[in-house]
C-alpha cells in the first residue's frame, strides 16, 4: 500500500479523534476555566493518554485556540442554497440564543474571552474568528438586501456588527438566567428585532417560536 493510500485511510480517523478531543475540551473549560483546567483531566475525560493530545495539539494553548476556531467553522445543519439569505441569517442568530445544547460552548466562550485579556495571542486568535464571522454575516445581510428580503438602505457591515453584538449580549444573559422563562424572553427580544429590520422591506412575517429556520439551524454561524 502507498504512502498516499494510508493517509488518505487514517486521516478520517484522525479527524475524528480531534473533533471527541475539542469537544472534551468545551467540557472541562466549562467546568474548571482554563486556568485550573489540566491536559490530564482533559486526556481522562476522552479516554486517551496525555501523549494522544500532545501529539494533535503540542500544548493546551494551541488545544484551547483549535477549540475556538473549530467552534466557528462547524458547518451548521441544512446551511446551504435552498434557504434564503434571511432565513440562513435568522438561523445563525437563533442558534447563538437557543443556549441548549450549546452550553458548554458558551461558557467555554466566556472563559476564553477572560482567559485572552491576560493572553495576547489568544485575544488574537479570537479577534481573528470573530472578524471572519463577521464579514460572514455581513455577506448574508447584502444577499438579504439584494432578494428583497432587507430593506435597501441597510449597511451589510454595520447591521451585522449590531446583530453579533446584541445575540452575544443575550447569549451572556442566559448564562446568567438559565432557565426557560428568560430562554423564551429572548428568543422574542430577538424575534423583534428582525421584525423591526425587515419592516421597511415590507417582508416581516409574525412567528411563534422562531420559524423553521430556527429549528433546523442549532449552532453558531459558520464563519466564511
Amino acid at each position: 500500500m502507498t504512502k498516499t493510500a494510508k493517509k488518505r485511510q487514517t486521516r478520517p480517523g484522525r479527524i475524528a479523534r480531534q473533533a471527541e478531543l475539542l469537544t472534551t475540551v468545551y467540557k472541562v473549560v466549562s467546568e474548571f476555566g482554563i486556568d485550573a483546567a489540566s491536559m490530564r483531566q482533559i486526556a481522562t475525560r476522552a479516554k486517551v493518554s496525555t501523549g494522544t493530545i500532545n501529539y494533535h495539539f503540542r500544548n493546551k494553548e494551541k488545544l484551547v485556540m483549535e477549540a475556538l476556531q473549530a467552534a466557528y467553522q462547524m458547518t451548521l445543519p441544512e446551511a446551504d442554497s435552498a434557504h434564503t439569505p434571511l432565513e440562513r441569517l435568522k438561523g445563525f442568530a437563533f442558534g447563538y440564543i437557543l443556549h441548549e445544547p450549546n452550553d458548554r460552548f458558551w461558557r467555554f466562550w466566556m472563559n476564553y474571552t477572560v482567559y485572552g485579556s491576560r493572553n495576547e495571542e489568544l485575544r488574537k486568535h479570537q479577534v481573528h474568528w470573530f472578524k471572519k464571522q463577521h464579514s460572514f454575516w455581513a455577506k448574508l445581510v447584502r444577499e438579504a438586501v439584494k432578494e428583497g428580503e432587507l430593506p435597501p438602505h441597510l449597511d451589510g457591515a454595520e447591521t451585522a456588527e449590531q446583530l453579533l453584538v446584541f445575540t452575544h449580549g443575550l447569549m451572556v444573559r442566559q448564562i446568567l438566567e438559565p432557565d426557560k422563562k428568560n430562554q423564551t424572553r429572548c428568543r422574542k427580544m430577538l424575534e423583534q428585532y428582525f421584525a423591526r429590520l425587515e419592516a421597511d422591506a415590507g417582508v416581516c412575517k409574525p412567528t411563534v417560536n422562531g420559524t423553521r429556520e430556527v429549528s433546523m439551524l442549532s449552532r453558531r454561524g459558520k464563519a466564511a
